[in-house]
């Protein structure tokens, strides 16, 4: 396991595809990077190919090749009404099978996204908003017993970049309860994803290591020193093109963009990086060190 992770994200279908899979890993053995965040299925069916067998088949050279294989597991969003009740604990149960499968068929850690209910333009919850929080902490507890304690591997947890700066009730998302049942909290604070404003910014899309460091530094000062946290930082990046110009639209991010969230990621104590892209595909030059940044 690296001590610091630098990870893009795989979306089912490039994970899927043997070129694109020798492309990615080739990039990863290039550069600085050491990770790869894959998609899986989280709704029954083979986790990634046919069959299990074969997905573990596909994983051995990666593992061979030292990368750290992070399997992603989406939570909540899906069922047959577009989202799950995160109170279920028969989903519960569902997912902590799935992710002792992923261990099973060789990835390293298991990252659950969409552990939240739903915000506006998602399926409603009829679960009161003063108990979504406490019912999202019964699921965090959960998986630290039945999945990160009984595999003795590590779990992460995606949180909205917005609940470095406070409690989210609404969604059910509190940071600290995710530092204390996660090995990692991997907030989303893209700067696209910030309205026009924030951080004294008129559009923080435009100044990304300004925007993720006054993001990530926020939320770690709120929780570095609880007693009970055992979970680092590891940030999400944004590697995809967007503006925080409201309506969005398309803002070019360089190779440029995504070093200086890179560098505002280790500024702000984060153990490394994932990078974002829906398409999964990446700047090498992204991932290169400019031999002029300071040590």
């Amino acid at each position: 396991m690296p001590t610091i992770t630098k990870a893009i994200y795989v979306n089912f279908a490039a994970a899927r595809s043997t070129n694109r899979m020798n492309r990615l890993s080739s990039l990863v053995q290039r550069t600085e990077l050491n990770s790869l965040v894959i998609d899986i299925r989280s709704e029954g069916g083979a986790l990634l190919l046919d069959t299990d067998e074969a997905t573990r088949d596909q994983l051995e050279p990666l593992r061979q090749a030292g990368i750290y294989l992070i399997a992603r597991l989406v939570a909540f969003k899906g069922g047959p009404r577009g989202w799950y009740d995160p109170g279920s604990q028969a989903r519960w149960q569902e997912i902590a099978e799935i992710s002792l499968r992923a261990f099973d068929a060789g990835f390293d850690e298991i990252n659950y996204d969409y552990v939240r209910y739903g915000v506006a333009g998602e399926p409603r919850s009829r679960t009161p908003i003063r108990e979504r929080a406490p019912t999202l902490r019964a699921f965090f507890e959960f998986l630290r017993a039945e999945v990160g304690d009984a595999a003795s591997r590590p779990i992460s947890a995606d949180v909205f970049g917005i609940t470095l700066l406070g409690q989210q009730e609404r969604i059910g998302q509190r940071l600290e309860d995710a530092v204390e049942l996660f090995d990692y909290v991997m907030p989303m604070p893209y700067p696209s994803h910030w309205d026009p404003g924030s951080f004294g910014l008129a559009n923080p899309a435009h100044h990304p290591y300004e925007t993720l460091y006054a993001s990530l530094a926020a939320g770690w000062r709120r929780v570095a020193a609880l007693p009970g946290r055992i979970a680092l930082l590891r940030s999400w990046i944004q590697a995809f093109d967007l503006d925080s110009s409201r309506p969005m639209r398309r803002y070019r991010y360089t190779p440029w963009h995504i070093r200086e969230q890179i560098r505002a990621a280790d500024d702000a104590g984060c153990a490394g990086y994932a990078a974002w892209n829906p398409r999964s595909d990446y700047e090498e030059r992204a991932f290169v060190p400019d031999p002029r940044d300071t040590a």
